[in-house]
């Protein structure tokens, strides 16, 4: 009985598309079993009769055994500061009314609805009128009010 294996340069055609793969995915794992093929690919290369399942089972394993060992080495458990999403602070935006009669408040790129609707007078809710936001709080802006500047 014959036994099958892949000839060097197909592992590590395989382990650079691994790699590849992992720029588009992003996860930082396939890249390790990309490296695991290369490195089998490699040993291959040197020791010729190797069949396809042990090339695999080393390909696995080695690449698992990188993950294991490297991953939280070059990667950080933090690598941004945590921001509290429910509340931040603004400066200014300009009110949007919609044809169903809502107040929104435009700012930061996008339209918020307002907490404090209740307190802006009638006449002051003009479309494109610019209001001065306190914070956003619970993804709703905080307008500033005549009593509460």
């Amino acid at each position: 009985m014959v036994e099958q294996s892949l000839i060097w340069w197909v592992l590590v055609s395989l382990g650079i598309g691994l790699i590849i793969a992992e720029l588009f995915v992003g996860t930082f794992v396939i890249l390790w079993f990309g490296i695991g093929a290369i490195l089998v690919g490699g040993l291959t290369f040197f020791v010729t009769d190797l069949n396809i399942g042990l090339q695999a089972l080393l390909a696995v394993v080695s690449g698992g055994a990188l993950m294991f060992a490297l991953r939280r080495r070059y990667t950080t458990t933090r690598n941004a500061e945590p921001e509290l999403m429910y509340t931040f602070s603004a400066t200014e935006g300009r009110l949007h009314i919609s044809q169903q009669g809502t107040v929104s408040v435009f700012a930061n790129g996008t339209f918020w609805s307002i907490q404090n609707i209740d307190s802006i007078k009638p006449e002051a809710c003009i479309e494109g009128a610019t209001v001065s936001i306190l914070e956003f709080r619970n993804n709703q802006a905080v307008i500033a009010t005549d009593e509460g500047r």
